[in-house]
């Protein structure tokens, strides 16, 4: 009982050694080992999300205070060129908006993202494929 326990820790350590080896490999562009020229682009696109959060709640407050909705990412003043090698997609309505800004570069599918809580999230996928869970199912 002892031994199948130790064999399944080891594979499991091999496997995610693996894993974390293979996102090395794929010469992922943003995290450790990340270049000068990667590392000013993420960061345009950190202030590219912050003006765009900027932007929102200068109209949404508006001068007398009044919420006034949200406005789709072309009505928006000010914002700068989209930082090279990032694509963007930006979802709004009267109580809400979210957007996406990832690294077309990078393999490793690098993504920034905020909504109208203005707290702005980096992250890559998860390894693997999808999984569809039908409701009441958990």
């Amino acid at each position: 009982m002892f031994k199948p326990a130790v064999m399944g820790l080891v594979f499991g350590l091999v496997a995610s050694s693996s894993f974390a080896q293979g996102r090395t490999a794929q010469g992922c562009l943003h995290g450790g080992v990340e270049s000068a020229d990667n590392r000013a682009r993420r960061q345009q696109a950190i202030e590219y999300a912050a003006k765009i959060n900027i932007a929102e709640t200068a109209y949404t407050i508006g001068p007398r205070q009044t919420p006034r909705g949200y406005r789709p990412l072309e009505e928006l003043a000010n914002l700068p060129p989209l930082p090279a090698g990032f694509d963007i997609q930006f979802h709004n309505d009267e109580q809400s908006y979210t957007f996406s800004l990832k690294d077309m570069r990078d393999p490793c599918h690098f993504a920034i993202f905020s909504d109208q809580e203005k707290l702005i999230y980096e992250a890559t996928p998860r390894p693997g494929n999808a999984v569809l869970v039908p409701l009441g199912s958990r």
